[in-house]
């Protein structure tokens, strides 16, 4: 089975970890010497050695030769029991009884700084060849006016307590290296389907989605590569569709320029003048279109290609339909139209005053645009539930189902027509109401042909 790279820093990491808590468990070790196990040991070994001391010899007077006797026989009990040597002194330095028959030089323990004991037992450490030797000493009270001094010397393996704690140590990290393995194949699994994914998403199969189960950070990463594959397949759709678009709509205009330039070509070659300016013209207004149309598929892709705008804005519906109105009066004045408005007092919060003036204007556009003369154009603005509503009604005939639903589509235009557009307007106004959390729609009424716009007044609430 090949490790990965991810469990082997994970290992790696809890090994560094593991060695940092070893060292400052030697150390803690080491700085707490009063506190540790063996000192405690020991003070319980001295206690007991008086305790069983005081009770061999009793409240009766003994002589010295039976006193060494019996207390040697006990003594020596007592070192083989605790693996140490034990021996008594008198006031006087004198030796009362011993565990063997050459006690050690303590003068090479007691160079070094003693610990004391709660019970007042001076204990001495010293290390030599991987062996720590210990020396305790008590003077107790008993016998009276013979007190009585314990000593004993343990020799211990240097690290007997530390080994016992490596070894645990050393049995926890196999542990965690076994259970490692399926906790990080369980962590990799979702990595390595993201990027099996993301290589079938380069190779151009923009439809692909990585499964989310859970709620920790690795599905939060691959929510955020879903996001990411929804807004690359959308971003990538809407340039194919807008790159066939334009070739489409700037096809007829080329045409037409080139018959033109072809005619101008012929005439000029028979040294016919008459007529010239005409496809001059015609091709000056074909280029000025033309212009037009690139400047209105600048704007609409921005939609697409950039962020969402700044939600940030308060927008007075009623100030900015009463602006535009105020722009469309020559064109209703010059085609004679009758305009109907009833518009409520309503504000929009949380919303993008430039993107619903932008709405507005290309509803209101194409309404006055397609309304023949002495026609009607109604506007009205009202409000229920929280929602805005906008309504624009032109009268025209009736449009086919299928229409009602494509003319918000890019360079859609209504068959019959030959009234000069883009047909990106209502495109846009359509993409800018989603991003406001609203919806539009057309459809036939009894008046004419109608555009319902409805938006939240706080569309930061979805």
């Amino acid at each position: 089975m090949r490790i990965s790279r991810l469990y082997l820093k994970i290992f790696l990491s809890f090994m560094l970890v593991l060695i940092v808590s070893e060292l400052a468990v030697f150390a803690f070790l080491q700085m707490s010497w009063a506190q540790s196990p063996i000192v405690k040991h020991i003070n319980i070994q001295i206690m007991a050695i008086k305790n069983l001391t005081e009770m061999e010899l009793g409240a009766k007077y003994i002589s010295a030769e039976y006193e060494s006797k019996t207390l040697t026989t006990l003594l020596q009990t007592l070192g083989k029991s605790f693996h140490a040597q034990i021996w008594i002194t008198g006031p006087y330095g004198e030796i009362v009884a011993s565990s063997d028959k050459i006690n050690p030089n303590i003068s090479a323990y007691t160079s070094e700084e003693a610990t004391k004991s709660s019970e007042g037992i001076y204990i001495y450490k010293k290390k030599k060849k991987g062996v720590k030797n210990i020396y305790a000493v008590y003077t107790a009270n008993l016998p009276e006016g013979y007190p009585f001094t314990y000593h004993l010397v343990h020799s211990i393996h240097k690290f007997t307590d530390e080994m016992w704690f490596l070894r645990a140590q050393i049995i926890v990290t196999i542990i965690a290296a076994i259970f490692l393995i399926p906790v990080t194949r369980r962590m990799i699994r979702p990595i390595k389907l993201m990027t099996h994914t993301a290589s079938k998403i380069e190779q151009g199969n923009l439809r692909q989605r990585v499964e989310i189960k859970g709620k920790d950070e690795i599905s939060e990463l691959a929510r955020a590569f879903n996001n990411m594959a929804e807004g690359l397949e959308k971003r990538v759709k809407s340039s194919r569709e807008l790159t066939a678009n334009v070739s489409h709509e700037l096809r007829s205009p080329l045409t037409r320029m080139r018959i033109s330039l072809e005619m101008l070509k012929e005439k000029i070659e028979n040294n016919q003048t008459s007529g010239c300016k005409t496809f001059v013209h015609g091709m000056q207004l074909e280029i000025s279109h033309m212009d037009e149309l690139i400047g209105k598929i600048i704007e609409f892709s921005k939609l697409d290609l950039e962020k969402s705008p700044a939600m940030n804005e308060t927008a007075d519906l009623k100030a900015l339909i009463k602006d535009l109105l105020f722009q469309y009066e020559h064109s209703a004045s010059r085609n004679k139209l009758k305009i109907n408005e009833e518009l409520s007092e309503i504000k929009i919060s949380n919303c993008n005053r430039n993107g619903l003036r932008v709405i507005i204007d290309n509803i209101l556009g194409n309404a006055y645009k397609y309304t023949e003369n002495k026609g009607t154009v109604s506007i009205k603005l009202s409000y229920s539930k929280n929602i805005a509503r906008i309504e624009v009604i032109n009268t025209h005939a009736p449009l086919p189902k299928e229409d009602l639903e494509e003319i918000f589509n890019p360079f859609h235009r209504l068959k019959g027509h030959e009234i000069p557009g883009s047909g990106l307007g209502l495109a846009a106004a359509q993409k800018i109401t989603l991003i406001h959390n609203g919806a539009i729609r057309a459809e036939n009424s009894v008046d004419g042909f109608k555009i319902i716009v409805e938006l939240p007044t706080n569309t930061g609430v979805v």
